[in-house]
């Protein structure tokens, strides 16, 4: 089944990130917490709930066939989400998610255009939809995977000392000396804002300190 194939695969790139997973029931229950009756809604066939790292996700399927079917899916999904913030905390709820797979469609529909419809809703929370190709089923996980939060591509990059942006001492002890003060005066006051002083009072008495200083 699809649904099962997409989580394996969440949870799989989650431990590989070194993020902790979990399956989580409540959030595909049927019902809000804390009450006995069945909410009277349409509800997605088959979804799962899974925490992945910090983010609560509801995993569900779509059809990208026509779009009378596809919207009423997508208005299952919402349901279900509405019903699964009631069992997460405050703080977690705006990095909730819904993902969705679909069935490949057949090339002469015009499903990418649904699928962007699905995005491009923000309603209840960010959807992301994976369009599995059979022919490459990995690379167009990999795809999919590079437009949600599991994305990390700074692991891939190799690391880059005395980046430019980190070297800008230079330049605001230019601006500095360009607005009045003496070389030794700006080179101080950098110095001051590198130490990240918490007492306000004390960081105004050196800096005046540093003007005042024999050029």
């Amino acid at each position: 089944m699809l649904i099962d194939d997409l989580c394996a695969r969440l949870i799989a790139s989650a431990k590989a990130v070194g993020w902790t997973t979990s399956e989580e029931p409540n959030f595909v229950s049927q019902r809000f917490r804390g009450r006995d009756d069945e909410a009277q809604v349409q509800l997605p066939i088959g979804a799962r709930g899974l925490r992945l790292g910090r983010y609560p996700v509801v995993v569900g399927a779509i059809d990208v066939k026509d779009s009378v079917g596809m919207l009423a899916q997508l208005r299952s999904a919402h349901n279900q989400m509405v019903l699964a913030r009631s069992f997460m905390r405050a703080d977690e709820i705006i990095d909730a998610h819904i993902f969705l797979v679909t069935e490949v469609p057949s090339p002469d529909a015009d499903w990418a255009q649904l699928v962007d419809l699905v995005e491009r809703d923000e309603a209840v929370c960010r959807k992301i939809v994976w369009v599995p190709h059979i022919t490459d089923l990995n690379a167009s996980y990999d795809a999919f995977l590079d437009r949600t939060f599991l994305a990390q591509p700074w692991i891939l990059t190799d690391e880059q000392n005395s980046a430019p942006l980190d070297q800008n001492e230079r330049l605001v002890e230019n601006i500095l000396q360009k607005n009045g003060l003496s070389a030794a005066a700006a080179a101080k006051w950098v110095q001051l804002a590198d130490l990240g002083l918490d007492d306000h009072d004390e960081l105004i008495d050196q800096l005046v300190a540093a003007m005042e200083a024999p050029r």
